[in-house]
């Protein structure tokens, strides 16, 4: 498509459209990430990488990052980290219903290789879904 031309996408191609990363699956402002900050429910944690979550009393889960220079580098590797979370984010968001997340890395994460870093996902978002269903099973 040539650079400057939008192109507009009818609904039923939306509607057909495997989960996206939609606005409304992000947390916007800082009131909310500090609510995740200030309130988290559910922890998954190792050396490289924290998520935290929340319950957010709607229907769909919505996502953070926090990716500092520090933490992971240059913007290069701090976007391809973004990237990577929120690709493992869309994937997962079925078992993640309900859920305000934060993810939060640590140094060392940009040098490992994309797979390693989905893989680390992964455990994450099934500790979170994990301990998010046991905790709706015992109310």
């Amino acid at each position: 498509m040539p650079k400057g031309v939008r192109a507009c996408l009818s609904d039923a191609f939306l509607a057909a459209a495997p989960l996206g990363y939609p606005r409304g699956l992000r947390l916007l402002t800082a009131a909310e990430f500090q609510q995740v900050f200030k309130h988290c429910e559910y922890k998954a944690s190792d050396r490289l990488m924290t998520v935290l979550a929340v319950t957010n009393g709607l229907d769909h889960p919505r996502l953070g990052t926090a990716v500092s220079i520090k933490a992971a580098g240059n913007a290069v590797k701090r976007n391809r980290i973004k990237r990577l979370i929120r690709e493992s984010f869309r994937q997962h968001q079925l078992s993640l219903v309900g859920l305000d997340l934060v993810v939060t890395v640590r140094y060392g994460l940009s040098t490992r290789s994309n797979p390693q870093i989905l893989n680390i996902l992964d455990t994450h978002w099934r500790t979170i879904a994990a301990h998010a269903q046991t905790a709706t099973h015992t109310d």
